[in-house]
Formats: structure tokens, C-alpha cells, sequence
């Protein structure tokens, strides 16, 4: 069949879009997209203009470029008379990169600042040292379509092996299971679906029961759980088991505000929540702090008047002050766990299903649930 039977015919388009251009933009997109360029004074057209100019994913692009992965012969027909036109050419890294190992690995995290994401990366690079890989990082910014653009771009790098914390649950799922049969992938911290790949994190019912359970002990009745939407496996599976694992020691959960795992998302939370339970208990370290500092702002002594916890263990709950009661996670197992996945992969080991590790946490107490002299840990004693 003639490519042009399912393909408009090609005209460049007016200025074409590049990934890693402009503010914003990721680090690792940066990188990649500077190795792609051609020798000389105009920018050379990169893989994400073919896409863009072809109709199709970044992904796509690149599996009808190198002819390796499901797609067919009129796609690759068409991408490659688009790539042609444009007068894109292969960044000549990519090509000697298929001759053997490129001993790099690459990663792609939602929200590179943010200091969990920060901490797991410095956890996966160092491992990947010790193995004698380096590490390209990406920012996805939480974005399906940019991850799936950065997942692309890795491709076309000719990374061994690729390391992903999804953007969404269900929508990261195609690009991710894509990207999984062209190049060896781990999940980690998130899964974008059921079967996706390979993944890798903490155990969050352990971590919000470890919390459940010490409140219970500080003699806390009333609760209120703010946390990530269910766009991610954390934000869904650290609400569910802390409405489940309270009403299991007896404590009333007697709110729930659940947006994004930000600092505003804390902040927001408290500036609505009247009157004040007896704890706050967050789904991360960032959505704590906030909340506890608007607290403090409309002068709610913590933890006098309220108690709250978050969940990471980021070095953020040791520099504020009271500490941050939180979820410790255990990132150097995560991580080492993650790489010696990916490394099966890329020597060939393949499991006969795909791997699922979760890592239990431990508990955290700072000053942020401090029981104070006068306050009693047994409600029986009131």
C-alpha cells in the first residue's frame, strides 16, 4: 500500500516546535536534543520535528527511523519521506551506539525540583556509577504528552536502559508499555498501569499504617488526610489505606482535601479547614510543610493544637523546625532494586513476569507530633 494512502501529502510546517527549547524545559530534553544536531550554523531538524511533521508520536518516529519495534511498513515509509523532506539525519552518537553499548541509562521524573525526585535521582545515579553507566535525566513536568517526547528522545539517544516515574496513572500507560518493548525499562515510585513494566517503590499501606497507628499512640481522635488526586498510584494508594488503617486504630477521619503533591496543595488545604482536627496528616513531605506553615501563619501552635505528618522522609522534614513527623523511604534499596532490574534486562535476563518490588518504610517521629508534658497516650486516662 502507498504510504500516501494514509498520509496527507508532507509540507514542512512554519516553525517547527523543539522539545528542550525555551523555559521550562527539561535538562535532559537539552542534552538529548543537542546531541541530535547536525555540524553548521542553522539548527538542525531533530527526531520531535519529524514527529510533529509526520503526524505521529516522538516514539513512532523513532521505531520507523531505526526499524526496530511494531509499526508498519507504510508508517515507516511515510516518517522516513518526511525525515527525508526535512533533511533530518541521524545524530551520528546514535549510529555507533548501535554497534554495542552506550553504557548510559535514562531517567524521567514529573517534577525534577521537587526534593524527593532530587534525592532518587542522586540514589539512581550513584548506582548506576558503581556499575559503570551514566545517567541522562528528563522532566517530564507531569505532562502525558511531553513524557512521551522525552521517552522518544532516550530512544533516539540509544540509552541501554530506561528508568521512568510516571506522569499519570492510565494515560502514561500506552507511551511507557511502548517504550518497554523497544528498550529495558523499570517503573519506579509510580506504576502508569496494570502490566505495564517492570516496577520498583515503597510499600504505602505500611507507610500511612506506621502513621495511623503512632497518632493513635499520641492519643489523636480526630484526622483530617490531605494528598495527591488519584492521577498517581501514591496519591490513590496512601488515601485509601489511611482511611482504611484509621478507622482500624479509631481514629475519625473527619476530612479529606486531595489535589497535587505540592506545597500549595497543603497551604490550600489548611486556609478551608475549620475548626482544626487534632492531626493533619499529608501524602508527602511537601504538602506537609505547607500546611504546616499556613498553619503557623493563623497562629495554630503545632503540635500543641494539631499534630502533622507527611510521607518521603525528604531532608526537608529535618531542616524545619519543629522536625517533620514523617514516612522515611527507604531510597537506597528502591534504587538499587531498580537498577539491578534494568541491568537483567539489558544483559538479557528477562523474568518470566514482570517484576514487582515494594520496599517497606519506616517511621520518622520529629516535633511535629511531639507528646508534650501534660498530654496523655492513653485516651483512657482523660
Amino acid at each position: 500500500m502507498d504510504a500516501h494512502a494514509l498520509y496527507p501529502p508532507f509540507s514542512p510546517p512554519e516553525g517547527l516546535r523543539r522539545i528542550g527549547a525555551g523555559a521550562g524545559a527539561g535538562a535532559g530534553a537539552d542534552e538529548i536534543e543537542r546531541l541530535e544536531r547536525n555540524q553548521g550554523s542553522m539548527p538542525a531538524v531533530t527526531l520531535n520535528d519529524v514527529a510533529i511533521a509526520a503526524g505521529v508520536s516522538v516514539g513512532t518516529a523513532s521505531r520507523a527511523m531505526t526499524g526496530r519495534g511494531r509499526v508498519s511498513l507504510e508508517t515507516i515509509l511515510h516518517v522516513r519521506a518526511v525525515a527525508s523532506g526535512l533533511g533530518y539525519k541521524p545524530n551520528v552518537i546514535g549510529q555507533a551506539l548501535r554497534r554495542g553499548s552506550s553504557n548510559t541509562v535514562g531517567m524521567v521524573v514529573p517534577h525534577i525540583e521537587n526534593p524527593f525526585f532530587a534525592e532518587l535521582i542522586r540514589a539512581v545515579e550513584s548506582g548506576l556509577h558503581e556499575k559503570g553507566y551514566q545517567l541522562i535525566v528528563a522532566d517530564s513536568h507531569a505532562s502525558t504528552e511531553a513524557e512521551e517526547q522525552r521517552l522518544g528522545l532516550l530512544l533516539a539517544r540509544q540509552v541501554d536502559g530506561i528508568l521512568v516515574v510516571p506522569a499519570c496513572y492510565g494515560q502514561s500507560a500506552a507511551a511507557i508499555a511502548a517504550t518497554a518493548g523497544e528498550v529495558p525499562l523499570v517503573q519506579l515510585d509510580r506504576r502508569a498501569g496494570e502490566d505495564t513494566a517492570d516496577y520498583v517503590g515503597v510499600d504505602n499501606r505500611a507507610g500511612m499504617t506506621l502513621i495511623a497507628e503512632h497518632l493513635a499512640a499520641q492519643g489523636v481522635r480526630t484526622v483530617q488526610f490531605v494528598g495527591g488526586d488519584d492521577a498517581t498510584t501514591p496519591g490513590t494508594e496512601r488515601a485509601e489505606a489511611f482511611q482504611e488503617t484509621a478507622g482500624a486504630v479509631g481514629l475519625d477521619l473527619v476530612g479529606s482535601y486531595r489535589h497535587q503533591f505540592t506545597y500549595e496543595t497543603g497551604t490550600q488545604a489548611m486556609s478551608i479547614q475549620d475548626p482544626i482536627p487534632d492531626a493533619i496528616v499529608c501524602g508527602d513531605d511537601l504538602i506537609a510543610l505547607g500546611a504546616y506553615g499556613q498553619l503557623r501563619r493563623e497562629g495554630v501552635d503545632v503540635p500543641r493544637q494539631t499534630k502533622v505528618t507527611g510521607f518521603d522522609g525528604t531532608v526537608l522534614s529535618t531542616i524545619v523546625e519543629p522536625s517533620l513527623t514523617t514516612i522515611k523511604q527507604p531510597l537506597e534499596q528502591i534504587s538499587s532494586a531498580a537498577i539491578e532490574a534494568l541491568v537483567h534486562r539489558i544483559h538479557g535476563d528477562i523474568p518470566s513476569i514482570f517484576v514487582n518490588k515494594q520496599f517497606k518504610p519506616r517511621l520518622q517521629v520529629g516535633g511535629t507530633t511531639a507528646l508534650l508534658p501534660g498530654n496523655s497516650a492513653d485516651p483512657c486516662d482523660e
